[in-house]
C-alpha cells in the first residue's frame, strides 16, 4: 500500500528533526521546518527556467536564504494561496465522493536521503496520490473541464509529485466553489518519461549550482535543519 510505504520512508528522518515526521500537520511549524531549503513542487517551474534567468535565481536565493536564517520565506500572493488551503478539504471530500477511494494523509515526502527534494501530496490512496487545486483564476478551473487543458506550472508540479514519490500516475483535481455548476474536475496524469528526464537533469545542477554559493556564505545543507 503507497501510504505505508511514503510513512515508513518519512518516519525514517525523525532522529533528524527529533518529532514524529509522520504525524505532522501540513502548515505547522514542524512542516515549515522540514521544508527549509528543500526542492519543492511549488518551486519547479523556476528549475526549469533558463539558466541564469530571474525566475531560476530568485528561487534559489530564497532556498538558500531559509537555509541561512533556518525561517521560511513568506508566500508571494497570501490571498490566492489561502483560497486553495480553505478549499482543498472540500475538493478532497468531492474526490473521495466521485472516485469511492479513502484519501489518507502524509505531511511531507523526500525523494532520498538526501532530503534535497519533496513534496506533500494532498492526498494518498493505495496506489496513488492527489494533487488538488483551487485556482484562484477561474479560468485555470474552465480550462481544465472544456479543453482538458491543465496550467504548465500544475502539470510540471504533479510531475515532480510523481519523480519524488516513485508512483506511476496522480489524480489531479480541479475545484471551484463558485461555480454554479461543474465545481468538480478530476483526471489522471500519468508519469512523463520526458518530465523525468528533465528533472534529473536540471535538478542535480541546480543543487550544485546552490551548494557553490551556500559555500561562498559559509553554509552548507542540513544546518538549517538543525537550528
Amino acid at each position: 500500500m503507497l501510504i505505508e510505504q511514503l510513512r515508513t520512508r518519512l518516519s525514517a528522518f525523525n532522529d533528524t528533526f527529533g518529532f514524529d515526521c509522520v504525524t505532522v500537520e501540513q502548515r505547522s511549524y514542524q512542516w515549515h521546518k522540514m521544508r527549509l531549503g528543500v526542492i519543492t513542487a511549488s518551486g519547479i517551474d523556476a528549475i526549469l527556467a533558463k539558466t541564469g534567468s530571474a525566475t531560476r535565481d530568485g528561487y534559489m536565493a530564497t532556498l538558500i536564504a531559509e537555509i541561512a536564517t533556518g525561517a521560511p520565506s513568506e508566500p508571494v500572493s497570501a490571498k490566492a494561496l489561502q483560497h486553495g488551503i480553505d478549499n482543498e478539504p472540500f475538493a478532497i471530500e468531492s474526490y473521495s465522493f466521485a472516485t469511492g477511494e479513502i484519501v489518507n494523509q502524509i505531511p511531507f515526502v523526500y525523494r532520498d536521503a538526501s532530503m534535497r527534494c519533496g513534496c506533500s501530496p494532498d492526498g494518498v490512496t493505495e496506489k496513488k496520490t492527489i494533487e488538488c487545486k483551487a485556482p484562484w483564476n477561474t479560468r485555470y478551473h474552465i480550462d481544465a473541464i472544456v479543453d482538458g487543458r491543465i496550467k504548465k506550472e500544475y502539470q510540471e508540479q504533479v510531475q515532480f509529485q510523481m519523480w519524488v514519490c516513485g508512483t506511476e500516475s496522480v489524480d489531479f483535481v480541479s475545484f471551484d466553489p463558485r461555480m454554479l455548476k461543474h465545481n468538480f474536475f478530476m483526471t489522471t496524469v500519468e508519469r512523463s518519461d520526458l518530465f523525468m528526464k528533465k528533472f534529473d537533469d536540471a535538478i542535480p545542477q541546480f543543487i550544485m549550482e546552490m551548494d557553490a554559493k551556500l559555500e561562498r556564505l559559509g553554509f552548507k545543507f542540513g544546518e538549517q535543519f538543525k537550528a
